[in-house]
């Protein structure tokens, strides 16, 4: 199993699609490219380093804590 850098921004994608939240409706939503949003999913991308309104909409929207 290949390991991310940020093992944790991985529950992005899990949220979201639980939520069945659409990856371009959430990109749009936090102000945030389609490009990094799919990083951060992936774990390529540290969440903590986002904008405060985009980690206050991700937050909201996929009830959790980055």
């Amino acid at each position: 199993m290949e390991s991310v850098p940020f093992p944790g921004a991985v529950v992005v994608r899990v949220r979201r699609q639980l939520l069945g939240i659409g990856l371009e409706e959430l990109a749009h939503e936090a102000g945030l490219e389609l490009a990094l949003l799919r990083a951060l999913e992936r774990g390529d991308f540290d969440p903590r380093s986002l904008h405060q309104k985009a980690r206050a909409v991700l937050e909201r929207r996929l009830d959790i804590t980055l």
